[in-house]
C-alpha cells in the first residue's frame, strides 16, 4: 500500500484548515472565497510535480503511489491541447480552478451534513434513525425528505467511513463527479466493505489519474472488498414498480422483477391464458354469439370482426382479472382511482386534460372513455380562480367519504415538508387540532381546514411530538397554508395542493392541443400526398437518398439531371 501525506488517521479538519488559511486566512472550517481560492489553486498548478519551497523549508516528499498516473497533472499537462499564453489557455485554467472550488464546496457540504447527523439527538448515530434528520435537512436544502436522507447517508459514508478519499475531495484534487461515482458504487456495501474500498483507493494517485483509471480502480476495490460475500438470492430482488409515466401519450409501464423461474412461469401462464381466451373470442365471433364477448376490454370486438392479439390479451388478463388473495380477506372498501375531469371536457366543448390523483395529467379522450364506463360520478366544486376544493365538513371523528376524497385531492403527497410519499394507499387522516372524543365541541373539528393526510411514518413522528403543525383560522378563499415546527427548532411552511387545471394551465394546455391538431393535420396531408405519388417515383427517390447518405462523395453523380438547366445551356459552340 502506498504512503500518503495524510492517511486515514489524519484529522480531516487539518487539511481544510491549512487550505482555508492559505486562501483567505479565515481559520478552520470556513469556506474560502471562490476568487481567492482560485488564485491559490492557480499557484499550486504552476508548481505541480516539483517540490514547493516555502520560507526555506521543503514540504514532505511526494507520496509513493501503488497506482500512478502516466504524467503528473501540472500546468503543462492541462494545456497540452491548447497553445500556452492564449485566451483558450487561460479559460482552461479557469475551468480547472472552478472544478477545484466546486469540489471543496461539495466537501464542505458533506462535512456539514455528517456533523448534523452525528450530533442530532434523534438519530443516536444509527443511519436507520435518520428520518427526522432528513426532514430537517430538506428544509435547509429545499429538497425532498427522501433526497435529504440519502444525502445524509452519503455524507456519513464520505466523512466517517472513507476519510482517505475525502481528503482529496476537500483539497480540490478529486472532481465532484469522481466522488459521486464512488458513492454510487459503494452505496450497497456495509461499513466494513466501504472502509476496505477506501484503503484500496488510498494507494491510487487520485489527483492525477484519468477518469477511466479511477473508475476501474473503484470497481476493482469493490470486487476485492466484497470477495467471499454470499451472493444475494434472487428472491430478495422481487419487486413491482410503476415506470415510464408518459402524460402526453397517457401510458405507463409496470416493471416486474424476480427470480427467473417465477417470471418465466408467470409469462407462460399469461401466454397459455391469452391463447385460450383468443380461441374463445374467435369461436364466439365465428358462431355470432349474442352478449358480451370474453375480455372485450374496448367493447369493439364484434365490430372489428377479429380476436385481440396475444399481447393485448396478456395485458387484458393482467389488468381485468380478479386477484386471488385467499385466505386473506379482501379489504373492506375497494381502492379508488380519482380522475378529476373538467365538465367542459366531459361535454366535449374543449380538450383540457383530466388529472389522475391530482398529480398526473391524462388526455381528454382517455378521460371521457373512463367517465363513460362509470355509472356514478361525484361532483367536486373548486375555486374558479385557484382550483382549490371547496370545504366539506363532518360532525364525527372520521371524515365522510366526500371529505376524504377532497383530502386526497388536497394532499396527494404526505403533508410533511419535503415528504414525497403518495397518500393514495398507505396514509392516514390526521387532525391538526386534536379531536376531543369526550367533548367534540371543544376539540378540533373534522373539516378540511383542520385535516391533512400523513404517511404512516410521519404520523408516528407527529404523535411523538417531533412534528407540530399549526393553521390559523382563515375564511378567505385560496390554498390553506400550514406552519410546521420540526423537532422544536426548525420552522417551515407548506401550501396545500390545488387542482392543477386552473384557468391559466387550462388555456396553455388547450393551446398545446390546437398546435397538436394542426401538426397532426399537416402530417396526414403530407402522408396523403406521399401516398398519391407513383410508387416507382417514391422508390427511386428513397434509393437515391439512401445512396447519398452511404456515399456522400457521390452525391453529385447520383442527382438526376435537370432538363430546364440543360435547355438553358443552348447548343454547343462547335
Amino acid at each position: 500500500m502506498g504512503e500518503l501525506d495524510e492517511g486515514p488517521e489524519a484529522p480531516l479538519e487539518s487539511a481544510c484548515e491549512s487550505e482555508s488559511d492559505a486562501g483567505t486566512g479565515t481559520g478552520a472550517g470556513s469556506v474560502a472565497d471562490p476568487a481567492t481560492a482560485d488564485e491559490a489553486t492557480q499557484g499550486s498548478i504552476a508548481t505541480a510535480g516539483t517540490p514547493a519551497v516555502t520560507d526555506g523549508a521543503t514540504q514532505s516528499p511526494a507520496p509513493r503511489w501503488r497506482v500512478r498516473a502516466r504524467r503528473p497533472l501540472d500546468q503543462e499537462q492541462l494545456l497540452a491541447e491548447v497553445e500556452p499564453g492564449t485566451i483558450e489557455a487561460s479559460r482552461v485554467l479557469a475551468l480547472h480552478r472552478t472544478m477545484q472550488t466546486r469540489a471543496r464546496l461539495y466537501a464542505h457540504q458533506l462535512r456539514q451534513l455528517a456533523v448534523f447527523f452525528r450530533e442530532d439527538p434523534e438519530t443516536g448515530g444509527i443511519p436507520e434513525n435518520a428520518d427526522m434528520t432528513g426532514v430537517k435537512v430538506a428544509v435547509g436544502l429545499r429538497t425532498s425528505a427522501a433526497r435529504a436522507w440519502s444525502m445524509v447517508l452519503d455524507a456519513r459514508t464520505s466523512v466517517d467511513l472513507m476519510p482517505a478519499t475525502f481528503v482529496h475531495l476537500a483539497r480540490g484534487d478529486m472532481p465532484e463527479d469522481f466522488h459521486r461515482y464512488l458513492l454510487r458504487q459503494v452505496r450497497r456495501l456495509d461499513d466494513e466493505q466501504k472502509e476496505a474500498v477506501d484503503r484500496h483507493l488510498a494507494g491510487v494517485e487520485i489527483p492525477a489519474v484519468s477518469k477511466a483509471t479511477f473508475e476501474a480502480q473503484v470497481r476493482l476495490a469493490v470486487r476485492l472488498a466484497t470477495a467471499g460475500t454470499v451472493p444475494e438470492p434472487p428472491r430478495a430482488s422481487r419487486s413491482v414498480e410503476l415506470l415510464d409515466v408518459d402524460t402526453k401519450a397517457g401510458t405507463a409501464s409496470l416493471y416486474v422483477t424476480g427470480p427467473i423461474p417465477e417470471i418465466q412461469g408467470l409469462a407462460h401462464r399469461l401466454d397459455v391464458a391469452a391463447r385460450t381466451v383468443q380461441k374463445a373470442q374467435r369461436a364466439a365471433l365465428r358462431d355470432g354469439e349474442d352478449g358480451p364477448l370474453p375480455f372485450d376490454i374496448d367493447g369493439d370486438l364484434a365490430e372489428r370482426g377479429r380476436a385481440h392479439s396475444l399481447a393485448t390479451l396478456r395485458y387484458a388478463i393482467l389488468t381485468h382479472s380478479v386477484l386471488d388473495i385467499d385466505p386473506v380477506q379482501e379489504t373492506r372498501s375497494p381502492y379508488k382511482i380519482l380522475v378529476t375531469v373538467p365538465v367542459t371536457t366531459l361535454l366535449g366543448l374543449e380538450n383540457t386534460p383530466a388529472m389522475l390523483d391530482g398529480l398526473t395529467p391524462i388526455p381528454a379522450e382517455l378521460a371521457r372513455d373512463l367517465a363513460a364506463g362509470e355509472p356514478t360520478w361525484l361532483r367536486i366544486l373548486t375555486d374558479p380562480i385557484i382550483g382549490a376544493p371547496c370545504e366539506a365538513v363532518a360532525e364525527t371523528y372520521h371524515p365522510t367519504a366526500q371529505a376524504r376524497l377532497q383530502l386526497r385531492l388536497r394532499h396527494p403527497l404526505c403533508a410533511v415538508p419535503g415528504c414525497e410519499r403518495p397518500t393514495r394507499l398507505a396514509a392516514e387522516d390526521d387532525h391538526i387540532v386534536e379531536y376531543d372524543h369526550d367533548h367534540p365541541d371543544e376539540g378540533g373539528p373534522t373539516s378540511l381546514q383542520n385535516l391533512h393526510r400523513l404517511c404512516w411514518r410521519h404520523h408516528q413522528l407527529k404523535t411523538a411530538g417531533l412534528l407540530d403543525p399549526t393553521r390559523e383560522p382563515d375564511d378567505a378563499p385560496g390554498p390553506v397554508t400550514t406552519d410546521w415546527e420540526i423537532d422544536g427548532g426548525i420552522r417551515a411552511r407548506t401550501v396545500e395542493h390545488t387542482d392543477l387545471v386552473t384557468p391559466v394551465t387550462a388555456e396553455a394546455l388547450e393551446a398545446a392541443w390546437r398546435i397538436h391538431q394542426r401538426l397532426h393535420a399537416d402530417a396526414e396531408r403530407l402522408a396523403a400526398a406521399e401516398r398519391a405519388r407513383p410508387r416507382r417515383e417514391r422508390v427511386d427517390e428513397q434509393r437515391r437518398e439512401a445512396m447519398a447518405i452511404a456515399h456522400p462523395h457521390l452525391r453529385s453523380r447520383l442527382r438526376a439531371p435537370d432538363p430546364d438547366a440543360i435547355a438553358a445551356l443552348g447548343d454547343p459552340p462547335f
